[in-house]
């Protein structure tokens, strides 16, 4: 028994039956909504689930931990230093600076292409952008508009979903990620969608030998499986009056790349040239 990795992780986030959704906060971002037939959609990514008759209607974005590890390593040097004080994760300072900022950072707004972007946009020339920073801003105000930016860029995968006829239910975090409660409560309040969070860090490697369970007889079934080693530690139920004001900054979110894509691919030609 065996599958490809994000399938297997998906399985190992417990999403293994129609409607369920895997979001994947690791290196890079995405989400994983599974069907029992093959819906596609131009933008985005359908492939096989390891569970027999379902399917994967998925969505990878660039934007995810990598955006803010590099924020951390080219310009988190004070939370850095905090942290060795301190003893503690350069990440948790982040965030309790981050927590500190409101809803929308300001209008300080993140656009989290910083090696292109996959689905749903599909450029290899986009470029990662800070919009809307003024005097009035600060680091936490960075960090938070990073975290936001990814969870836009979510977003924009699942109502490039909703497309298809494919809605999202509730949300199973996966990754690094979702050790971090601010983020997550923020991609709740972002999709309005609930967000689970397992227990376990390890998701990929636990859909691996839950299907070598399934394939022993260890277990009769795919739910036996997950109800036996699958258990929720965290629910993030979104904020709606957050969810609003979000979506005024997400509509914005779209138009900056929109009007700044030539320029983007412009800043490519010109790096190309030797």
């Amino acid at each position: 028994a065996g599958g490809l990795d994000a399938a297997c992780g998906t399985l190992g986030a417990g999403v293994y039956k129609v409607g369920q959704t895997q979001e994947q906060g690791g290196q890079a971002g995405g989400m994983s909504i599974c069907v029992d037939r093959a819906l596609s959609h131009p933008k985005l990514i359908l492939s096989s689930h390891v569970v027999p008759g379902m399917w994967l209607l998925q969505g990878g974005t660039v934007g995810g931990g990598g955006a803010v590890k590099w924020f951390s390593e080219q310009l988190g040097a004070s939370e850095a230093a905090q942290a060795k004080l301190d003893g503690t994760n350069v990440f948790k300072i982040m965030d309790d600076e981050a927590e500190a900022i409101s809803q929308g950072s300001d209008g300080l707004i993140f656009l989290p292409y910083m090696a292109g972007e996959r689905s749903p946009l599909w450029d290899k020339n986009a470029k990662g952008v800070f919009f809307g920073l003024g005097y009035d801003k600060t680091r936490a105000h960075m960090i938070r508009s990073v975290m936001e930016g990814c969870a836009y860029a979510l977003y924009h995968n699942m109502k490039t979903a909703e497309e298809s006829g494919v809605k999202s239910g509730i949300l199973n975090a996966m990754g690094g990620a979702a050790n971090s409660r601010l983020w997550t409560q923020i991609k709740a309040d972002v999709t309005a969608t609930p967000i689970q969070v397992p227990a376990s860090d390890t998701a990929t490697t636990l859909g691996a030998a839950i299907l070598a369970g399934i394939g022993t007889g260890a277990y009769k079934s795919f739910e036996e499986a997950v109800g036996r080693t699958i258990q929720i530690t965290r629910l993030h139920e979104p904020d709606m009056k957050a969810h609003d004001r979000y979506m005024k900054y997400y509509e914005i979110y779209i138009e900056l790349y929109e009007k700044l894509k030539d320029s983007m691919q412009k800043i490519s030609e010109i790096q190309n040239i030797k």
